[in-house]
């Protein structure tokens, strides 16, 4: 299955597809122009769900043909393909058509975090695809992976690749990461490791590594999940004019996670962040970036239900929460009535700006039904607060019409009731 490039016939539409395109860095170089049609070349073959998403979308508008680069989608892939063929026909040897079958499914994306190389999920071009596991399984290619890691990754130590997560899990957890070389942990795995982990087993976990807008960020990719796709909203964050008057102030994230987004609001110099987190995996990730960027704010982090939020800030003074983020998927609700106790008790003046995540069909974007949804809910939660509409930002496509996006709500306490 070849790669998808897109023949746009209406000019207004490129700089959003090759926006959303560049998102999941699945953009090509160069745009070019070919019988009055614009063709934006894609990383994605016809299966994948931003392709569909974007046909979907943008109607007749929008082609679609297969492409076969000379050397490939990048520079990267062709050194794979060309690694795949002199390994087999060195040590496990295959015919011209068993060659081009295993070919046609070798995987084109992988992301790069240290020390591991992560491949993206795919259902035709995955090491897990049934040709390419009874192809490892052969004597001979039992060193296929390592091989790989010397000639193409050298810095590198662990592959693995990503199948779909378990989507209402609420504690995000990568059941669906499957090792191909190094252990994610070494030694058992017990419900105690998932909900009680010791430093023990914290020391015998892999922990990855990346950098995004020069932040650190760090987790143990068997327990917790990372997203890239989520850089445009880490961007968001630490511009000025998208959320303002961080610096100085207090900050709520109800959902913390290893720090996506609260490691954000440090960097742009907020007093404090009180961060709410379930998972013990993702918390001991929190602290090790928190510990590695040494920001001058003060993160506070509890392991437990964002319900006893308002229990816990009750020890600390003058607080002046300017921002709360609710950053849940597939949905936030849960966390709705505790962000407007916060609002009410400890909220800045004279607004505080709730930052909502959440799934949602891109009908109900386009038509503002989620949009006035989640304000009549609000409202009627609290009617002791005023709630307006400051800006609805897609991030990225989750599913076939489906989107992640963020609610930006300015809150602020009724007159009546000040």
């Amino acid at each position: 299955m070849g790669q998808i490039e897109l023949l746009v016939s209406n000019n207004g539409l490129i700089k959003g597809i090759k926006t959303q395109l560049e998102q999941i860095d699945a953009f090509e170089r160069p745009i070019r122009r070919e019988n009055n049609l614009t063709v934006i070349k894609t990383k994605l073959d016809i299966s994948d769900a931003t392709i569909r998403e974007i046909l979907s979308h943008y109607g007749p508008d929008v082609k679609t043909r297969e492409y076969q680069n000379s050397v490939d989608v990048h520079l990267k892939v062709d050194r794979l393909s060309q690694f795949v063929v002199q390994y087999l026909g060195e040590h496990c040897p295959v015919n011209e058509e068993e060659l081009q079958h295993l070919l046609e499914h070798l995987p084109l994306r992988f992301s790069l975090y240290q020390p591991l190389v992560l491949f993206n999920f795919s259902q035709e071009r995955s090491f897990l695809h049934s040709s390419w596991k009874r192809q490892l399984e052969k004597p001979g290619c039992g060193g296929f992976m390592k091989a790989m890691l010397a000639e193409m990754f050298p810095n590198f130590s662990h592959v693995a690749t990503n199948r779909p997560i378990v989507e209402h899990d609420t504690m995000r957890r990568p059941f669906h990461i499957v090792p191909l070389e190094g252990e994610l942990l070494s030694g058992a795995v017990s419900p105690e490791t998932w909900e009680l982990p010791s430093q023990a087993d914290f020391d015998r976990a892999l922990w990855c590594h990346v950098v995004q807008n020069g932040i650190h960020q760090v987790w143990a990719p068997a327990f917790t999940m990372f997203s890239r796709g989520n850089i445009k909203e880490k961007k968001r964050i630490l511009d000025p004019t998208s959320y303002p008057e961080v610096e100085g102030n207090d900050v709520v994230d109800l959902y913390a996670g290893i720090g996506y987004f609260a490691l954000s609001y440090l960097k742009r110099r907020a007093r404090r962040i009180f961060c709410f987190e379930l998972n013990p995996w993702s918390t001991e990730g929190l602290r090790r970036g928190v510990n590695l960027n040494k920001f001058s704010g003060e993160c506070n982090i509890f392991q437990q239900s964002n319900e006893d939020c308002l229990l816990q800030l009750e020890r600390f003074e003058f607080l002046q929460i300017r921002h709360i983020n609710l950053g849940l998927l597939p949905t936030s609700r849960q966390g709705y009535p505790w962000a407007l106790h916060l609002v009410l008790k400890y909220g800045a003046t004279p607004t505080t700006t709730l930052h909502i995540h959440e799934n949602v069909h891109i009908g109900d974007i386009e038509s503002g039904n989620f949009a006035q949804q989640v304000l009549k809910t609000l409202s009627d939660l609290e009617g002791r607060l005023s709630f307006t509409l400051a800006h609805v930002e897609k991030v990225k496509t989750f599913a076939p019409d489906v989107w992640h996006c963020v609610l930006d709500l300015e809150v602020s306490k009724r007159p009546e009731f000040h």
